[in-house]
C-alpha cells in the first residue's frame, strides 16, 4: 500500500480520501467522469468499465460524503514497464491539488512504484506530470508495432 503520509505532504488534498482499489461500486461515477474525454471516444461504455475493473491499479479521490471525484488506473508488469490510464478529476475539484494526490498514490503503489519506465500518453497537463519526472519523449528506438481490432458487438 501506498505511503499516505507522503502522498499528504507532497500534494495535501484536503477533504479527500484517498482507495488503493475501487470496485464495481465505482463504475458508475467513474463513467460519467470519462464521459467525453478525448481519449475514450467511439469506446463502448462497457469497455471502459471492463477496462477499470481489469486494470493492475485503479485507485482514487472520495470527497467527505463518499463521492468519486478523482481516479486513476495502470497496467503494469511489476517489474519492467508501467502504463497509466483514465487520470481525471471532476471539474470541481480541479485546481485543488486532486490530481496531484492521485498520481502520487498511483506512482506509490506496489505495482508501480518498482518498475524501470512508466508510461502516460496525454494531450494536456504536461506541467503536472513534470512534477513526477515525466517528460516528452522522442519516438521509440524503432518502429512501434500497433494490432487495432475491430471488436464490436463481441
Amino acid at each position: 500500500m501506498p505511503d499516505r503520509a507522503a502522498v499528504s505532504d507532497f500534494c495535501a488534498p484536503n477533504g479527500l480520501r484517498l482507495v488503493e482499489r475501487l470496485d464495481e461500486r465505482a463504475i458508475p461515477e467513474a463513467l460519467a467522469l470519462l464521459d467525453n474525454t478525448y481519449w475514450n471516444e467511439g469506446i463502448p461504455k462497457d469497455a471502459i468499465a471492463r477496462s477499470l475493473l481489469g486494470a493492475t491499479v485503479w485507485v482514487g479521490a472520495l470527497d467527505e460524503s463518499g463521492a468519486l471525484v478523482g481516479m486513476a488506473r495502470a497496467l503494469s508488469d511489476g517489474a519492467k514497464i508501467a502504463w497509466i490510464y483514465d487520470v481525471i478529476v471532476r471539474s470541481d475539484w480541479r485546481g485543488k491539488g486532486v490530481a496531484c494526490a492521485i498520481m502520487a498514490f498511483v506512482l506509490a503503489h506496489p505495482a508501480v512504484r518498482h518498475v524501470r519506465r512508466v508510461r502516460l500518453n496525454t494531450r494536456d497537463a504536461q506541467r503536472l506530470y513534470a512534477k513526477f519526472g515525466f517528460r516528452d519523449s522522442p519516438p521509440p528506438l524503432g518502429p512501434e508495432m500497433v494490432l487495432e481490432r475491430d471488436i464490436t458487438g463481441t
